[in-house]
């Protein structure tokens, strides 16, 4: 494998570690990119912001009960 192969691989797999998730918490100041709703769901582990879906509660888990964060 060349060092920019190797480089390249290992850029990618830093990029695909999981990271962990303390709470799902709402963003009211952002619109579902699925289908425009709010709030959207965000990850955050250690106060910091580590996923963010781009999507309301129904898209990302697929259930129409998550529309409501309690739920999450």
């Amino acid at each position: 494998m060349s060092k920019k192969a190797k480089q390249a691989s290992e850029r990618i797999a830093d990029d695909m570690i999981e990271q962990p998730v303390d709470e799902w918490v709402p963003d009211y100041d952002h619109e579902c990119e699925n289908c425009g709703e709010t709030p959207v769901v965000t990850g955050v582990h250690r106060g910091i912001v580590v996923v963010a879906t781009g999507m309301c509660g129904c898209c990302t888990w697929g259930e129409a009960a998550c529309i409501d964060p309690a739920q999450w």
